[in-house]
C-alpha cells in the first residue's frame, strides 16, 4: 500500500538511519494532445435542464458542460451524492467538478435523479440508466464522443454509477450493455448496503429510506453483489478522513473486482482528504484530479505520483510471499487484534497509518516461532539455542531462545483475509544513497510488512526497539550452538547495548565481523539496491565522526531521520570503532 503524494517514507540501510518522511519535487506534465488551449476558438457552453426521460419531472434532467474549441471530446457523466435523499442544489459538488474538468477538454454531464423517500429503489438507478441511454443517443447533436463515455459518481452517486455499470438489467432495458462504457470512476462510494456496526445513525437512516429493511433488496442493490469478470475499467477512490467504513468498503469492492477477473481495476486511498474535499478538484495539484485525468487518458500522472502508482501496481503481485508458511496448517492459530498488535504495525506504515483503515483488523493468523523452527529439518535451519533472523533487506536480529521464549513469540503470517503480507507496506524514495557520496537520486523502494515477529506476552522495551522483526520469509531463520554476538562480548556493557539492543548498529552493519550488510529493496522487482550498510570500520573517519556527533546533518543529506546515540556514549562509541579500524589496518600489513 502507499501514500499517494509527494511525501515518502524512507528507512535507510546506510548507517542504520531510521524511518522518516521527506518531500520531493516533480515537474508536472502538460496536457496531452487531446486538448490544447489554442483550440479554444469558441466559448465553453452549458446547456441546462435537458430532459432524459420524456417526463416533466425536473429531477429527471441533466446539465451538459461542453469545453471550448474541443472536437468531439469524451463525456464524463457525473452522479451526485446526498445519500439518495438530497439534491446537489446546496452542495453544488457537480458544478464544481465540471468547472475543474472542462478546461482540460472534457465534456461533463451532471445527472439529477428522483430522490428517496418519495421514490425508493430502484428509481434512482433506473434514472441513471435512462440518462446514460439518452446521452448515448445525443452525442452527435451536442458534439461529444458517445463512444468515450465514462460514468462517475460521488458517495451515493458512486453507488449508483457502480450498480448501473455492473448489474446489466438497468442498461439492458435500453438495449445497451454496461460494456459500452469506457470506464467508471467511483469516489467515496458505497458498494455493500449490508448493515455495518460502524455505520452512523444518519447512514443507517438514509439506507432505510431509500431501500427499506429487506436483506434481499439490500443485497440486490449492492454493487458488490454483481461483480463479474467482464465490464468497464474502474477507478475507485476513497479518502483517509472518509466516513466510517468507507475506505474498507472500497478496498473490499476493488479486491472483489480483481479477484473476479474484472479488467483494469485501480483503487487508492488518498491522504489529507475527507468525504467532501476528495471531490473538490479545482486545485490542479490535487491527487484525485491527477488520477482521474490519467484514467480518462487526458494527461499522464506527475512523475513522482506515477512512480508510486506503478510501484503499488507491481506489488499487488509481490515478488515475495508469506504463503509458504500456510503449508504448516496444523501450526496456524488465529488471535484477535488488539491495540498492542496495531502499535506493532505503525513503525512500518509511519505517517501512512491511514491505510490501515482499509482493513477490518479483527484477527491475525500466526505460527508459534519455536514450533515452526523445530518442525524444519536441521540441515535447513541448523540447531541450537541461538537464533538469527534475517529479513529481505538483510537486516538481522540476534536472540537467545531462553531470552525470548517466556514472551511467547509468534510469526504473524496473515491479517484478516490477507494471506500474503508482502502486499502490505509502504513505499519511499531517499534523496541519495550515502550522506558522503554524491550521486543520482535512488529509485522508489519498498518497505513491505511480510511475515513478522509478535510477542503474545508483552516483552521488555529492548525487544520492541529492535528494527528487523518484519519482511520475513520462510528462509529468514537460522539456529546455532554458539553466540553470533560473542566477538562483541569484550565491549563495555553500554557500548554493547548501543551496538545491539539500543541502537541496533549490528542489525544493519557489521562490527569486527559481526552483523549484517543491509540494503534497500527496489519496488520495481524486489531486488537489492545500493546504499549498502558498510562495516562500521570501513567508513572514512570523517564520515563516522559526522554520524556520531552530527547525525541530523548527515541524515538530512539522505532524507532520513537520525538514530540518536546517547550523548554521554558518543565519544566512547566513536573511539571504539576508530580503534577497531586501526587494529584491522595494522593486522592487514
Amino acid at each position: 500500500m502507499l501514500k499517494i503524494g509527494p511525501r515518502f517514507v524512507v528507512s535507510t540501510a546506510g548507517i542504520a538511519l531510521a524511518v522518516i518522511f521527506l518531500s520531493t519535487l516533480g515537474t508536472r506534465n502538460p496536457l496531452s494532445a487531446t486538448f490544447h488551449p489554442s483550440q479554444a476558438n469558441k466559448e465553453a457552453r452549458t446547456i441546462r435542464d435537458i430532459p432524459y426521460a420524456n417526463t416533466p419531472d425536473n429531477r429527471q434532467t441533466l446539465d451538459l458542460y461542453l469545453p471550448a474549441g474541443s472536437n468531439s471530446p469524451l463525456l464524463l457523466i457525473f452522479i451526485h451524492g446526498g445519500f439518495w435523499t438530497l439534491s446537489d442544489n446546496e452542495f453544488r459538488i457537480g458544478p464544481s467538478l465540471a468547472q475543474a474538468l472542462v478546461p482540460s477538454g472534457i465534456a461533463v454531464a451532471l445527472v439529477r435523479y428522483r430522490l428517496a423517500p418519495a421514490y425508493r429503489h430502484s428509481s434512482q438507478a433506473e434514472d441513471v440508466a435512462a440518462a446514460v441511454a439518452h446521452l448515448t443517443r445525443e452525442g452527435k447533436r451536442y458534439g461529444y464522443d458517445s463512444k468515450r463515455m465514462f460514468l462517475a459518481g460521488h458517495s451515493a452517486g458512486a453507488h449508483l454509477a457502480a450498480l448501473v455499470a455492473l448489474d446489466p438489467r438497468y442498461l439492458n432495458s435500453y438495449r445497451m450493455s454496461p460494456d459500452s462504457l469506457a470506464g467508471v470512476i467511483t469516489i467515496s462510494g458505497i458498494y455493500d448496503l449490508k448493515p455495518k456496526p460502524d455505520s452512523t445513525q444518519d447512514q443507517k437512516a438514509a439506507v432505510q429510506q431509500a431501500f427499506g429493511d429487506s436483506p434481499e433488496t439490500l443485497k440486490a442493490a449492492s454493487p458488490i453483489t454483481h461483480v463479474r469478470p467482464g465490464g468497464p475499467p474502474f477507478l475507485i477512490l476513497s479518502a483517509a478522513g472518509d466516513l466510517p467504513g468507507f475506505a474498507m468498503d472500497a478496498k473490499r469492492f476493488g479486491d472483489s473486482l480483481r479477484n473476479a477477473g474484472h479488467p483494469g481495476v485501480e483503487q487508492f486511498i488518498l491522504p489529507d482528504l475527507d468525504h467532501f474535499s476528495i471531490i473538490q478538484l479545482k486545485d490542479r495539484n490535487q491527487q484525485a484530479r491527477d488520477l482521474i485525468l490519467e484514467f480518462l487518458k487526458i494527461q499522464p500522472l506527475p512523475p513522482e505520483l506515477s512512480l508510486l502508482v506503478e510501484a503499488k501496481r507491481k506489488w499487488r503481485s509481490a515478488p515475495f510471499s508469506t504463503l509458504p508458511f500456510w503449508k504448516h496448517e496444523e501450526l496456524i492459530r488465529s488471535y484477535p487484534i488488539d491495540r498492542r498488535f496495531v502499535q506493532r504495525l505503525l513503525p512500518i506504515y509511519g505517517n501512512y497509518r491511514y491505510e490501515l483503515l482499509e482493513w477490518p483488523l479483527e484477527r491475525y493468523h500466526a505460527i508459534d516461532l519455536f514450533s515452526f523452527l523445530d518442525l524444519l529439518p536441521s540441515e535447513k535451519v541448523g540447531r541450537g539455542h541461538y537464533l538469527t533472523i534475517t529479513n529481505i533487506r538483510d537486516e538481522k536480529i540476534f536472540w537467545r531462545r531462553q531470552q525470548i521464549e517466556p514472551y511467547k513469540p509468534v510469526i504473524v503470517i496473515g491479517i484478516d483475509d490477507e494471506k500474503n503480507l508482502f502486499r502490505l507496506g509502504a513505499f519511499y524514495r531517499a534523496l541519495r544513497e550515502y550522506s558522503w557520496k554524491a550521486g543520482p537520486q535512488p529509485p522508489v523502494m519498498t518497505r513491505p510488512v511480510g511475515a513478522f515477529i509478535h510477542f503474545l506476552k508483552e516483552p521488555p522495551l529492548e525487544f520492541l526497539r529492535q528494527p528487523s522483526h518484519d519482511a520475513l520469509t520462510v528462509d529468514s531463520f537460522q539456529l546455532a550452538n554458539s553466540d553470533p554476538l560473542a566477538p562483541l562480548s569484550h565491549l563495555p556493557k553500554e557500548i554493547y547495548e548501543v551496538m545491539t539492543s539500543q541502537n541496533g548498529c549490528v542489525y544493519c552493519h557489521s562490527f569486527r565481523g559481526v552483523g549484517s550488510r543491509s540494503h534497500h529493496t527496489k519496488a520495481s522487482d524486489g531486488g537489492a539496491h545500493g546504499g549498502f550498510a558498510l562495516p562500521l570500520e570501513e567508513y572514512p573517519p570523517s564520515v563516522w565522526k559526522a554520524f556520531v556527533f552530527s547525525q541530523e546533518e548527515a541524515a538530512a543529506k539522505i532524507g532520513a531521520s537520525p538514530n540518536p546515540i546517547p550523548e554521554h556514549l558518543r565519544q566512547s562509541l566513536h573511539d571504539w570503532v576508530i580503534k577497531s579500524r586501526e587494529d584491522k589496518s595494522q593486522s592487514s600489513r
